[in-house]
């Protein structure tokens, strides 16, 4: 059951004046004002093993046949491992990783002579390094395929991009000393995946990332600056530009997780998850990014990373799951029914869209 958090009195003469002004005048409200309040939405499932300690990134791998089968899996650097649930909150398996930190997901890749699903995490402890995984569809397990020596820089966070243009798979790790490396992952001759540092820039101190394939493009999260675009194929100089600067629209300040909401035509929106102000900031997917609104998860503080899919997971999820990390105890990975978000910020019903 959704519910709204009402702005104190003033606030609410102070935006009402607003729109009263807007409506005699002729002008047009911006999309953040006709937002009105912001909404908090009810997760429905909370994932939390008992061996957690802190699962502060996650990534959504969709069944191809069987979406109620899907998977959530969460990276805990605190724990020391990673955990794969079901949809119904099922531990399926736990894998140590001397403290993984962000973690993503890409279906389809073609490596090797093999069609792929990869799961990869940027490991902090005991070497920087990448670990790659293979999603095994019908056992639901996740089996390594790396052989240990994908090392990188002082990796931090980072995320995938595959390439639409060639079809290449890469891994974008940022970094709190500063430094971006973008890697391709290649299989070798035995099956094994490794890869190769393509290119490297300079961003602020940076450990979310998302990258839109079907644009090109990587959002990365300077935290005490805000959302950079950059052009993602790696021949391209990583020019960015700054689309979310803190201060602006309420945008409060260290800026963690991205996640990228595909609607039809190449409309939809970029997603931020805002540590400072316990909520969510919400963009236009298209530039000029423009604002459109904020919301926020109940219980959910401190958010670091999140994640989202506009599959039809079934009954509980049928228009896509929103996942993100709380910072409350036992930190666990909240999964919200998408269409609750969606259906509460100032768009149309031509944003939705069933692609994962």
């Amino acid at each position: 059951m959704l519910r709204e958090i009402g702005f104190v009195s003033k606030a609410r003469l102070f935006v009402n004046s607003i729109v009263l002004i807007a409506l005699v005048s002729g002008v047009s409200l911006p999309r953040f004002l006709s937002a009105g309040e912001v909404p908090e939405v009810q997760p429905t499932l909370k994932l939390a093993a008992s061996e957690i300690k802190d699962q502060d990134d996650m990534c959504i791998w969709v069944h191809p046949s069987q979406p109620e089968r899907s998977m959530v899996v969460a990276s805990d650097k605190t724990a020391g491992a990673v955990f794969v649930y079901d949809l119904e909150g099922r531990l399926l398996q736990t894998i140590t990783v001397n403290k993984p930190g962000n973690i993503d997901v890409r279906q389809g890749l073609k490596m090797g002579g093999h069609v792929l699903d990869l799961v990869v995490v940027n490991q902090r402890g005991g070497g920087f390094k990448l670990q790659v995984f293979g999603v095994d569809q019908e056992s639901r397990q996740l089996k390594r395929l790396d052989n240990g020596d994908l090392f990188t820089g002082p990796n931090y966070g980072g995320c995938m991009y595959h390439s639409a243009k060639t079809g290449r798979g890469f891994f974008v790790c940022t970094s709190d000393a500063g430094m971006v490396e973008q890697y391709e992952l290649q299989a070798s001759e035995d099956g094994t995946i490794g890869g190769k540092k393509v290119r490297t820039w300079p961003v602020g101190k940076c450990e979310g990332a998302v990258a839109d394939d079907e644009e090109a493009v990587i959002y990365i999260a300077e935290e005490k600056k805000g959302i950079w675009r950059f052009p993602a194929e790696p021949e391209l100089p990583a020019t960015g530009k700054l689309v979310a600067a803190l201060g602006e629209h309420g945008l409060k300040g260290d800026v963690e997780g991205l996640c990228i909401y595909r609607g039809k035509n190449r409309s939809g929106f970029l997603m931020v998850s805002d540590q400072g102000s316990n909520r969510f900031s919400v963009y236009d997917r298209r530039p000029p990014h423009g604002f459109v609104g904020h919301f926020s998860i109940s219980g959910a503080v401190d958010s670091d990373g999140i994640d989202l899919s506009t599959a039809n997971f079934g009954t509980a999820f049928p228009n896509g799951i929103f996942a993100c990390h709380t910072g409350s105890v036992p930190r666990a990975v909240l999964l919200t029914p998408l269409h609750a978000i969606i259906s509460k910020l100032p768009t149309t019903k031509d944003e939705v869209s069933a692609t994962p």
